[in-house]
């Protein structure tokens, strides 16, 4: 079976930044869904287990843990783990695929209940036939599901680190205790209760606040697109840390956000 080529998903962010995502091939989302299927299964094999084990109190228990642990785990682990994993799942996360929105946005809660409760029709009636059907049929790699919630499966950009930008320099180690340059201890100073900006960023993930650091130092040199190509990076963090602002000004809003706090 030939992947679809690959082709590009022109999105236009808040920040009036256009870029692209490139829409991931029938053969990558096929070897992603295969490893999901061995997630499922593994996890379906448990309950059978237990199933097996309740048929000692009686069958039609035994039966109705299966019926209904069955539904649950093969809709439940795609619902569950795209709407909180940004549009992932584990065989998605392996291949560096993402389901997003038709423009681009972050998947919702609803976007992935409504792609996976379709996903019943689109294997009708064996192994996808009718989602391989749709997919060719509208030539945007959508399957039924997706066109139903409007949304696209989608390759991950490659990542873009601020050291690896022209010009960034990585930040020397700290000098080590005892050695020949040591410096004297920082005169004591006294207390002062944390400020509002810095209860916010004490609560921010270590290697988000880290981002937020170097961001905020080298945010003057860096261009739009660049910036807004790092936030969209890390707009899972940022909807942890500040669900308002980005929900309502986009991802280059909310670390911008951040970096205010973090330079004072």
């Amino acid at each position: 079976m030939l992947p679809l080529p690959d082709t590009d998903l022109v999105v236009a962010t808040p920040e009036r930044v256009s870029f692209d995502y490139q829409i991931a091939g029938l053969g990558t989302r096929a070897i992603a869904q295969l490893l999901d299927l061995l997630v499922v299964g593994s996890i379906l094999t448990a309950v059978y287990i237990v199933a097996s084990a309740l048929l000692i109190v009686g069958s039609s228990i035994a039966t109705l843990v299966l019926a209904i642990g069955g539904f649950v785990v093969i809709f439940g682990y795609f619902w569950l783990s795209e709407s909180l994993w940004s549009g992932q799942t584990v065989g998605k996360k392996a291949f560096r695929l993402r389901a997003v929105g038709d423009r681009g946005e972050p998947l919702t809660f609803t976007q992935a209940g409504i792609r996976n409760i379709v996903r019943i029709v689109d294997f009708l009636p064996y192994a996808y036939g009718v989602g391989l059907i749709v997919l060719f049929a509208n030539g945007k790699g959508k399957r039924l599901g997706d066109l139903a919630a409007g949304t696209i499966v989608v390759k991950d950009s490659d990542h873009v680190w601020l050291w690896q930008l022209p010009g960034a320099r990585v930040p020397p180690p700290p000098p080590v205790a005892g050695s020949p340059m040591g410096l004297p201890p920082p005169p004591t100073v006294a207390y002062a209760p944390a400020s509002a900006a810095e209860l916010t960023l004490r609560r921010l993930d270590p290697e988000l606040r880290r981002f937020v650091t170097s961001y905020a130092r080298r945010r003057p040199e860096l261009s739009l697109q660049v910036r807004v190509q790092l936030a969209t990076q890390v707009q899972s963090s940022l909807r942890t840390a500040l669900p308002d602002v980005l929900a309502e000004s986009g991802p280059l809003a909310a670390l911008d956000r951040l970096a205010d706090l973090e330079r004072g």
